[in-house]
């Protein structure tokens, strides 16, 4: 699924205030730090931010589908309304292979690592 459509509905789900979306993206928001993949500093900052990226990949985990990114260009993410930073948090998800690539880099189908999805498997159950 398209990762802007992603991002919306992460969006919304976190201002619903679904109490077991929003404990899953936390869980996963603390993955993403303790693998370095988002900044821990300036969480007041960016941590809107930061829990919106989980989510997306917590809607993704829901929906049994993988994040689509069919493009890396800033101004496609600027014309939506999202950070940049959100491609630099998916090229280091990659790296850390908490999500998974035909590339190096976070673009096409990014799939779900092991890691993501033994946390979610197991705080769904």
């Amino acid at each position: 699924m398209n990762l802007f459509v992603l991002l919306q509905r992460a969006r919304e789900r976190l201002e619903k205030g679904s109490p077991e979306f929003s404990d899953s993206a936390d869980t996963i928001l603390a993955i993403l730090r303790s693998q370095e993949v988002v900044p821990y500093k300036r969480r007041s900052v960016n941590g809107e931010l930061h829990k919106m990226v989980a989510g997306a990949i917590v809607e993704a985990y829901d929906r049994d589908t993988t994040i689509d990114l069919a493009s890396r260009h800033q101004g496609t993410f600027s014309y939506y309304g999202y950070s940049t930073k959100i491609v630099e948090y998916l090229d280091k998800a990659v790296a850390k292979d908490l999500l998974l690539s035909q590339t190096s880099k976070a673009k096409g189908k990014l799939s779900l690592g092991p890691l993501l999805l033994d946390y979610l498997d197991y705080y769904s159950a």
